[in-house]
């Protein structure tokens, strides 16, 4: 590795570093400081950072890119993202559907259970 190739990755790392610590510097003091005001708000503007986090620790420390061989990693990386998304969306939907589905408070499902096992198979 030549003087300029070291310059520019030690460039990158610099700049990736910064901005990292910087986006969490910023959500710290978002929550902390109440700067949004609303709950909901704040944890849209908290996804948002941790986003573009993501997207900078990705470009920057991982070197993945859309160019040339690292367009491969990107397309394996998307496709295990759609995946994880998949199951965590699809087990929250389910649990959600459960819920709703069973609809009885605690002792409503205690008597519910008792009266099941009472008629036995």
């Amino acid at each position: 590795m030549n003087q300029a190739q070291f310059n520019k990755t030690l460039t990158r790392y610099a700049v990736g570093f910064a901005t990292a610590l910087a986006l969490s510097v910023l959500a710290f003091l978002t929550v902390t400081n109440d700067w949004i005001g609303s709950p909901k708000a704040t944890m849209a503007v908290l996804l948002a950072l941790a986003s573009v986090q993501l997207v900078v620790q990705l470009v920057c420390f991982l070197h993945l890119s859309l160019h040339g061989r690292a367009r491969g990693r990107a397309m394996t990386l998307g496709f295990t993202i759609v995946m994880m998304l998949i199951i965590v969306i699809g087990s929250v939907w389910i649990m959600n559907n459960l819920d709703y589905q069973m609809g009885m408070s605690g002792e409503a499902m205690n008597e519910y259970m008792k009266a099941q096992n009472e008629k036995g198979f």
